[in-house]
């Protein structure tokens, strides 16, 4: 009988799959940024860059698992996957629309701080978001096919 428990055991909890998951939890993830997100993290103070450095530390640590109120999803977006960082600093709301791409890279593609009431906010930036998406995929598949191309 202690055979069959065992076995049973192995196939719902099995040790590969639990480690897995448990690396994946603690890998930190690579974060990339797009030269918009850079032009606007240059004009932030240096106490507003501390306020975003810790919402990207949660980014590089959870990745795609980090929850709500940190993350959510960009519904009016042309790419689905497309997220923001919703960071508070001195009482206002600063966003940093996210993708991960096919290299589970995070790509922090553009920021901007949001008005509270402001309805039209993501009605101006989300279609900049995704023009700037385009661009970054369109270069990282570009780069994909020439490393297959050029690989030994």
């Amino acid at each position: 009988m202690e055979g069959i428990l065992w076995l049973l055991l192995r196939q719902i909890y099995n040790l590969d799959d639990i480690l897995l998951g448990m690396y994946i939890l603690c890998m930190k993830r690579e974060i990339e940024f797009t030269n918009e997100f850079e032009e606007w993290w240059n004009n932030l103070d240096e106490d507003e860059q501390e306020s975003v450095v810790a919402s990207v530390t949660l980014l590089e640590e959870l990745g795609p698992n980090l929850p709500f109120p940190h993350s959510s999803g960009i519904k009016t977006s042309r790419y689905g996957e497309m997220r923001e960082l919703r960071i508070q600093h001195a009482g206002r709301p600063y966003r940093v629309f996210y993708i991960f791409d096919s290299r589970r890279v995070a790509i922090l593609l553009l920021g901007a701080i949001k008005a509270d009431s402001d309805s039209r906010f993501y009605r101006e930036y989300v279609p900049i978001a995704d023009k700037i998406c385009e661009q970054c995929l369109k270069e990282i598949r570009e780069e994909t096919v020439k490393e297959k191309t050029h690989a030994p």
